[in-house]
């Protein structure tokens, strides 16, 4: 429910408007708020303004709420693992299967955008307003599990987003491909989309400029758990670029890879119980995003590393135990 004003409290004076209405109805886009403004919906003092007018301590906001109010995303009810906090950062542990963002159809209503906004909603000031409105800063893939960053303040935005674009962000990936990797070494081509297959990537001359350096962690006999360290930040870069190798993620069927991994494909023997049928140790990308290492916005280093979820501890047990491989030969 819209109020009919608000007063600007004394330390929010500079914030442009429509910043400051976002960090009011966090659960409105910030599209539809301004919206309201460039109507006359949403004025200062009952002048009609730009969205990005800067805020003076003690203004009046008068708010004339339309009968179909712009609609609020609902609570998701997902747990966070929260990995790191100060006051211009977040860093959550993402969990597969949730995407960051939502779909531009609707799929997938539970996101961890929405999941942040709950977060900061119970999180409040003493006036009442929500501590901040968390930005997500970058994106994980639906199957990447991981480090995922969000600002909470425009200002921090802008300083982490100048880092991701000058790649001050190490960014560190483990990879379970398929074959063995027996030395590191570094990608250097360029993507862009696959114009007959929508959402896919593929390697083209004249795309996009896309790096990547990649190092064995550990070898399995059939396979290998990789680090990639994206020097850039293309879509699927890790997955297109360790295909093109010959070695694809071993759970990605969009690039070379399997739809899922069961315990039968790597135990000696195995036999299913009669009547059930097997459950894959994993169903989803076999990436995650391991760790990130940047300059802190107030100064220092900012390190932030994330724990194997269980599916992929589970599967690295499992190859461990029955696909062990002399590590001789690596470098």
């Amino acid at each position: 429910m819209m109020e009919d004003h608000l007063v600007v409290p004394d330390d929010l004076g500079g914030m442009p408007l429509d910043e400051f209405l976002a960090l009011r109805w966090p659960r409105i886009s910030k599209g539809a708020l301004r919206d309201l403004v460039r109507t006359g919906r949403i004025t200062l003092g009952g002048q009609r303004v730009q969205p990005s007018q800067r805020l003076r301590p003690g203004q009046l906001i008068l708010i004339d709420a339309p009968e179909n109010a712009p609609r609020e995303v609902a609570r998701t009810g997902l747990a966070l693992e929260v990995l790191y906090q100060d006051e211009h950062l977040v860093a959550v542990n993402k969990p597969a299967g949730f995407p960051v963002e939502p779909g531009r159809w609707g799929e997938h209503p539970v996101t961890l955008t929405g999941a942040l906004l709950d977060w900061a909603e119970d999180r409040r000031r003493p006036d009442g307003l929500p501590v901040a409105r968390p930005r997500a800063l970058h994106r994980l893939d639906l199957g990447t599990s991981g480090v995922l960053l969000y600002a909470l303040s425009l200002e921090a935005e802008r300083f982490y987003r100048s880092l991701f674009e000058v790649g001050s962000m190490e960014k560190i990936y483990h990879a379970v491909v398929i074959g063995e990797v027996r030395q590191g070494g570094v990608i250097d081509a360029p993507l862009a989309p696959d114009r007959r297959d929508g959402g896919r990537m593929q390697i083209q001359a004249g795309g996009k400029p896309s790096r990547t350096e990649y190092t064995p962690m550990r070898r399995f006999r059939g396979y290998s758990l990789v680090e990639a360290r994206p020097r850039t930040g293309r879509t699927h870069q890790i997955r297109v670029h360790l295909a093109s190798l010959g070695h694809p993620l071993a759970v990605d069927p969009r690039y070379g890879g399997s739809d899922r991994m069961l315990l039968s494909e790597l135990k000696p023997g195995y036999r299913a119980k009669p009547g059930r049928q097997e459950a894959p140790l994993i169903d989803r990308l076999t990436l995650h995003a391991a760790s990130i290492k940047a300059p802190k916005f107030d100064g220092g280093e900012l390190l932030v590393e994330a724990p194997y979820p269980k599916d992929l501890k589970v599967l690295l047990s499992k190859m461990e135990k029955w696909r062990r491989a002399s590590q001789a030969n690596s470098e």
